[in-house]
């Protein structure tokens, strides 16, 4: 017997090696949330082992209270671990508890570790028929005070597990497999302490026979493969329930009968209702809601805007109802209703902005410019000082560049309001229609094209207006006529793309403009000088392309690369997506 309690000494502390590695490893990761908890619990179980392995030697190595003292102190180690564990890798999230929620929490424990130490004056805990040099644990007698220590283990690693429990009913994937196994672990490993308990009413096993260090390696294996297989602590679990919970997006699930199922807190704070509405009939819980009703009872829908509540308290929703299939049987609906409020408020803010803009640029300022116009030329003609024809003809150069600007204002307003749906463009059509009629037109243009007549990209119906603004800017902006204007337009294909380059000879595009392009709005300091280049881009926009504006090489002027999608990568999905 004696060498058969030896051989199991030996094999109880081989068993704590790899916890403790383990326990070490965790340590080291301790800054992420679950890591502490993870790490006190590998530790609790190998000193756990340890101590049985000393007290199951066959001589006495230390007084059986000083073992069982230092036992209980790796037992706490593990019951406080495993909750901290769970609740940080629950929550994702180091816990941080007050002072007084720790000392309550302590007190059983603090309890239970001086009554050990102390246990040969009151053997409160063991009591006095317990071995001087017992076999094993299983020959303790335990006191009172004992059965404590066990009730509040129970209590502090059944509850921790029901929380794990709970998530796994929605978790999927990783997060499934990390459930299963620390789960799995626990059902192994914690029970299994208590073995020696039952061991003691059976006769046939040897009091030595202690399989609790086994178990709690087989626990660490299994919370090994969550931590290296399944990244315990790298892959952060969101649970399906969870999200639902917080989204803040209303969601009711009802059965084929009407019967609601399920109700998320935002679906309760927006229908008003007091208490547990599952169980209940839709009807009656959205009675004040006649749209949502209607809505449910066309099918299932989708993006559908309603209005819930009255003048000022109305809201507006998308509402989704989306079919609910359980092995292939169509078994309910789901409702879901987005708070759209503040965007239908916002676009109702802009249409008016857009609105007294439009009729600003249409009617009062076109006019009165018209009109201003008209005097400036009647001055310039009946004057004859030479300095008031240089101011009248300041006057009116001026005038005409805003006429433009308001002709462009109210062509941005039309491709912002035209149908956004795609078009297949032949690139060289587009170039003889948009382009070429510029050098017929005037002596001093010049435009020289590469386009191969084959190639064919995917547009904004309004992408020739595009070119035609890149060519006149390059006529527009050209140093005083001096010199020919010449424009180079070149294609090519790219790797779904097409790639669609407009170069000119002028004297370049101000940096300003680009900087104040590329961020994508005006600034106090920086202000496009034109509304041209805004137009250009946000046609591309549309196109689902890119605009790139940078100087010339060869021509020394201004360089305009658009890249727009080829009716192959649209097809595919792998294209650029027209913009929102």
């Amino acid at each position: 017997m004696t060498s058969a309690a030896q051989s199991m000494t030996f094999f109880m502390l081989i068993c704590a090696v790899p916890i403790a590695g383990v326990a070490v490893y965790a340590f080291r990761k301790r800054a992420e949330p679950g890591a502490r908890g993870f790490a006190l619990c590998e530790l609790g179980m190998a000193g756990w082992s340890i101590q049985l392995a000393l007290i199951t030697w066959p001589t006495q190595v230390m007084p059986v209270f000083v073992n069982t003292t230092i036992r209980h102190l790796f037992q706490l180690l593990v019951i406080f671990g495993w909750p901290l564990l769970v609740w940080e890798y629950t929550r994702r999230d180091r816990v941080s508890l007050k002072r007084s929620s720790i000392l309550a929490l302590l007190i059983i424990p603090a309890v239970t570790v001086v009554l050990t130490a102390t246990n040969p004056w009151h053997h409160l805990v063991l009591t006095a028929e317990t071995p001087a040099n017992p076999a094993g644990i299983s020959e303790l007698v335990l006191g009172p005070w004992y059965i404590v220590h066990i009730g509040f283990a129970v209590a502090m690693v059944m509850v921790p597990a029901g929380l794990l429990a709970q998530d796994l009913r929605s978790a999927v994937g990783d997060h499934r497999n990390q459930l299963l196994l620390l789960l799995g672990g626990w059902a192994i490993g914690f029970p299994g302490a208590l073995n020696t308990h039952l061991f003691r009413n059976v006769e046939a096993i040897p009091p030595y026979v202690d399989l609790t260090p086994l178990l709690f390696l087989v626990t660490t294996v299994l919370w090994g493969l969550a931590l290296f297989r399944y990244q315990l602590f790298a892959l952060a679990p969101v649970s399906r329930r969870k999200a639902v919970e917080t989204m803040p997006d209303a969601l009711l699930s009802v059965d084929t009968e009407g019967t609601i199922v399920d109700v998320n807190p935002a679906a309760r704070t927006l229908f008003d209702v007091d208490g547990d509405p599952i169980g209940d009939d839709l009807e009656s819980v959205c009675s004040e809601y006649p749209r949502v009703l209607e809505q449910y009872e066309r099918g299932h829908t989708s993006g559908t805007e309603i209005a819930i509540g009255a003048n000022e308290r109305t809201r507006h929703f998308s509402m989704d109802v989306r079919p609910i299939e359980q092995g292939g049987a169509d078994t309910g609906s789901l409702l879901v209703l987005r708070d759209i409020t503040e965007l239908k408020e916002r676009e109702q803010e802009l249409d008016l902005l857009k609105q007294v803009l439009s009729r600003v640029f249409r009617h009062n300022i076109r006019n009165e410019l018209t009109i201003l116009r008209g005097h400036a030329e009647m001055i310039q003609h009946q004057a004859d000082d030479g300095d008031v024809d240089d101011h009248v003809g300041e006057i009116v150069a001026n005038t005409d560049r805003i006429l433009r600007h308001s002709e462009k204002a109210k062509e941005l307003e039309a491709i912002i309001d035209v149908d956004r749906t795609l078009e297949s463009v032949r690139i060289e059509s587009l170039v003889r229609r948009h382009a070429q009629p510029y050098a017929t037109g005037h002596r001093s243009v010049d435009i020289d094209t590469d386009v191969p007549s084959e190639l064919t990209a995917v547009a904004h119906p309004s992408i020739g207006r595009a070119l035609d603004e890149l060519v006149q800017n390059a006529i527009v902006h050209h140093e005083n006529g001096a010199e020919s204007v010449r424009v180079v337009i070149r294609a090519r294909s790219t790797n779904g793309s097409v790639e669609l380059v407009v170069a000119d000879n002028g004297p370049g595009t101000d940096p300003y403009e680009i900087e104040t392009l590329h961020a994508g709005e005006e600034t106090d300091l920086k202000h496009g000088s034109g509304i041209g280049l805004w137009m250009v881009d946000l046609i591309v926009r549309k196109s689902g392309g890119s605009l790139t504006i940078d100087d010339d090489p060869d021509l020394g002027g201004t360089r305009t690369r658009i890249e727009l999608p080829t009716e192959g990568a649209v097809s595919r999905g792998t294209g650029p997506a027209p913009d929102s």
